[in-house]
């Protein structure tokens, strides 16, 4: 992806606002203003961001007079299951997603609308970034409302107590965390339950071995699973494994019930590989804590052709159903979205990257975030984003062997090339 891509979002969100400024709800092929409901499933547990969500709607409806949105709150995991296994008539209006091969499964199946026409003014402003997301074959399933970028937590205290520096390559990373093991502190606090979670350091790895577009080239065929870039961080990963950089029983601890922050708090723990929206559970159930994050990207690794500003990152986006009777009505939300700048705002305050460009903010770990990501020069979309959900499955599954130590990274490679080679 392209170090543009913000600057492409805020535009695309911009542009949102002026193609959908105004005018009053229409029944789509009809002639006068009727009265529209529209279900909406999302996933925005936490409080703020759900309360910031539903005065957006409000806001849209004022807006629009005779629709209602009606909201429907999912946790993330039993959302994807029941978003994959609903039955067409009952589908939702408009749908979180995460774009790339997880929403192209959706399109595949004939479930998400192609809103392309309904974004006219829109789709200029989409750039190759965004195109990944959610756009194929120059049609539009899709808009961006929020960026989640991968970063790099430690503890200050920790750090200062053994007087210990933010690690920027893979050597410096290893002697931070030979001190901290060292003094009975786990290097890394993790939850992999949900398996997405230990995925993200084998990712980073790879890209900062392979460069930053290693995954995309396994797709476009010209790299394999089983080519020295994913060999060699399959290996560094599972060596960080027995040497105890992470929580015996890892792989037991859900994430999304917040057991693995739970473990940063504690102090015993002295980084956390997570997404930029953690902030904000910090803020919320640990406010003190936040104050003693730092916040760095991901190391390099010496010798490897990515770079520190290469970011595993990726978008929030809502679709709409092929199934909808009102695909317009239900466009023009998602647009709004994008693009009501107080929805931005208020989102931007409680440490959701905004898609809008432009807007400021005082608070200083938010100001930290936005600069670290505003240097990425390739943002690479979430793995199990990018993948079909099927091979998605597959390696999220296999990178969790590694913690696990059942299988060992020759044999992880083998079998996501023989996935791959299926058609998976």
């Amino acid at each position: 992806m392209k170090k543009s891509m913000l600057f492409l979002l805020g535009m695309l969100a911009l542009a949102a606002g002026m193609v959908f400024a105004g005018g009053g709800a229409q029944q789509s092929g009809g002639g006068g203003s009727q009265d529209i409901t529209l279900n909406f499933w999302h996933i925005e547990v936490i409080e703020q961001r759900r309360e910031f969500l539903e005065n957006a709607i409000k806001r849209f409806e004022q807006a629009n007079p005779g629709v209602h949105i009606v909201p429907s709150l999912y946790e993330n995991e039993p959302f994807k299951t029941k978003l994959k296994t609903v039955s067409g008539d009952d589908f939702p209006d408009i749908f979180r997603n995460w774009g790339g091969g997880w929403l192209k499964d959706f399109v595949n199946a004939g479930l998400a609308a192609d809103i392309t026409d309904y974004v006219q003014g829109v789709e200029s402003v989409i750039g190759g970034a965004n195109k990944n997301f959610a756009a194929f074959n120059g049609r539009i399933y899709g808009l961006p409302y929020m960026v989640s970028d991968t970063l790099l937590y430690y503890n200050k205290e920790i750090f200062e107590k053994y007087n210990l520096q933010p690690p920027t390559t893979l050597a410096e990373l290893d002697k931070v965390a030979q001190t901290l093991l060292a003094n009975g502190i786990t290097p890394f606090a993790l939850g992999n339950q949900t398996k997405w979670t230990g995925a993200q350091h084998f990712v980073y790895l790879a890209m900062r071995i392979g460069g930053p577009d290693i995954f995309q080239q396994v797709m476009d065929k010209k790299a394999k699973f089983t080519d020295e870039p994913f060999i060699r961080a399959g290996q560094i990963l599972q060596d960080q494994v027995n040497k105890g950089y992470f929580p015996a029983g890892a792989n037991g601890v859900n994430v999304d019930t917040g057991g693995e922050r739970m473990m940063f708090y504690t102090g015993q723990y002295g980084m956390l590989v997570q997404l930029s929206g953690t902030l904000t559970n910090f803020r919320n159930e640990n406010p003190d804590f936040l104050k003693k994050v730092g916040i760095i990207p991901y190391p390099v690794v010496e010798g490897g052709k990515g770079k520190i500003t290469d970011h595993l990152a990726g978008s929030g986006v809502y679709s709409v159903s092929a199934h909808s009777k009102n695909r317009e009505i239900a466009a023009k939300f998602v647009a709004f979205l994008a693009s009501d700048e107080q929805f931005q705002r208020e989102n931007l305050g409680i440490f959701q990257l905004p898609v809008r460009q432009n807007l400021s903010t005082t608070e200083p770990v938010m100001k930290e975030v936005l600069g670290i990501l505003g240097r990425a020069t390739y943002l690479q979309n979430f793995i199990d984003q990018t993948l079909s959900a099927a091979l998605a499955e597959k390696h999220k599954d296999t990178t969790q062997a590694l913690y696990a130590k059942t299988m060992t990274s020759q044999q992880v490679g083998s079998e996501m090339q023989a996935a791959i080679d299926s058609g998976l």
